[in-house]
C-alpha cells in the first residue's frame, strides 16, 4: 500500500510513535546509506539525490561507513538512521549480511532501493547501478586493444567483497582473456599499507598493464607506479574519476578511466523510491547505467566534461 506523502506526520511526533508502531513511517524524507571509499563518486551520488529530492520537496539524509571490510559497521549505521523513520531507505549493501535486516524493514512497510550493488534480494524494490560486468568487460577489451592483443596484466581490487567490484573483476578477466591477454596477478589492496605497496611495485615491474577496480585502488596503484617510475611505461586503466586521476590521464600517466554516472544514479534512486512510495510502481525495477571509457584523446569532448562535472 502506498504511503501518502501529503498526510505524513511531522518528524517530532513521528519519532516517538515509530518506537511503538514500526509500520508508521514518515514519508517526507528518504534515508541513504552509502558505501565506503570513492569520495568523489559518493559526493556526486549525493548531489544527484539532493536534486531529485528538492524537486519532490523531500529531505534526503546521508550516512556511510569508513570502510567495507565489516558489514556490521554498515548495519550499525542503518540502525542509527532509523531513528529518523523515513518511508524509504536507499542503500549500497556491502554484503549479504545486510539481507535479513532489509527483509525485516520491508516487512515493516519500508521501501528499499539498492544503489551501486545488486545482491539479488527479493526484499529490494528497485536497483540503480552501473552494469559492472559490462564495465569490466569494456576495460578488458580496451586493455587488449592498447596492448595489441598480447601481454601480461594485473587486476587490483579493494579489500572488500562488494558485489560491484566482484562483477567488474569478472568482466575484466573475460574481456582481457578474449583479447589475448594473460591476467597473471590478482591482488586485494588495503589502503595505506606501505609494506604492501612496496611489494606491489615489485610484482608490477615486469607486467604490461594494470586494471584497478575502484577509485581508491586506482589512486593507490597510480602512486605505486609513479614511485617505481613505471607510470608512463605501463597501460594503467582505472575506475571512476577524480581530479588526480583525470590529471594523470591528461599527463600520460594513465591510459584510461572507466567513468560511471554517479550523479544520475543518485537522481534516479530517489526518483525510483518516490515512484514506489506513490504507488506508481509495484513490481521490482532495475535501472542500469553504462560506464564510459575515457582516454586522453576524448577527454576534452563536451559529453565527457559533462560526465566529469555534471
Amino acid at each position: 500500500m502506498a504511503i501518502s506523502r501529503t498526510s505524513a506526520l511531522p518528524l517530532r511526533g513521528c519519532v516517538a510513535v515509530f518506537a511503538l508502531l514500526p509500520s508508521l513511517l514518515w514519508a517526507e524524507c528518504i534515508n541513504m546509506v552509502t558505501g565506503a571509499g570513492g569520495h568523489t563518486f559518493w559526493r556526486q551520488v549525493q548531489l544527484g539525490a539532493q536534486m531529485a529530492a528538492q524537486q519532490h520537496k523531500l529531505e534526503v539524509y546521508f550516512r556511510g561507513p569508513q570502510n567495507e571490510r565489516d558489514s556490521q559497521q554498515q548495519l550499525q549505521i542503518i540502525e542509527k538512521v532509523l531513528a529518523r523513520p523515513c518511508a524509504a531507505l536507499i542503500v549500497a549493501p556491502s554484503g549479504s549480511e545486510l539481507l535479513p535486516r532489509l527483509a525485516a524493514l520491508k516487512q515493516q512497510g519500508m521501501t528499499i532501493v539498492s544503489i551501486d550493488r545488486d545482491l539479488g534480494s527479493r526484499d529490494v524494490s528497485g536497483v540503480v547501478a552501473t552494469d559492472n560486468f559490462q564495465a569490466g568487460l569494456l576495460a578488458g577489451q580496451q586493455m587488449a586493444r592498447l596492448l595489441k592483443g598480447q601481454g601480461r596484466v594485473a587486476l587490483l581490487h579493494p579489500s572488500s567483497s562488494a558485489q560491484s567490484v566482484t562483477e567488474r573483476a569478472r568482466g575484466f578477466i573475460q574481456g582481457a582473456g578474449a583479447g589475448g591477454l594473460q591476467v597473471v596477478l590478482e591482488r586485494y589492496l588495503a589502503a595505506s599499507e606501505s609494506a604492501e605497496q612496496a611489494s606491489l611495485a615489485r610484482d608490477l615491474r615486469d607486467l604490461d598493464g594494470v586494471f584497478s577496480t575502484s577509485e581508491a585502488v586506482s589512486l593507490m596503484a597510480l602512486g605505486v607506479l609513479r614511485r617505481a617510475k613505471l607510470a608512463d611505461k605501463q597501460v594503467h586503466i582505472g575506475f571512476d574519476a577524480n581530479p588526480q586521476l583525470v590529471d594523470a590521464l591528461r599527463n600520460g600517466h594513465m591510459a584510461g578511466l572507466l567513468v560511471q554516472q554517479p550523479y544520475q544514479m543518485g537522481f534516479q534512486s530517489v526518483e525510483l523510491a518516490v515512484r514506489y512510495l506513490d504507488g506508481e510502481l509495484t513490481a521490482p525495477s532495475n535501472v542500469a547505467f553504462a560506464a564510459i571509457f575515457v582516454e586522453r584523446h576524448n577527454l576534452a569532448e563536451k559529453r565527457i566534461q559533462h560526465l566529469l562535472s555534471p
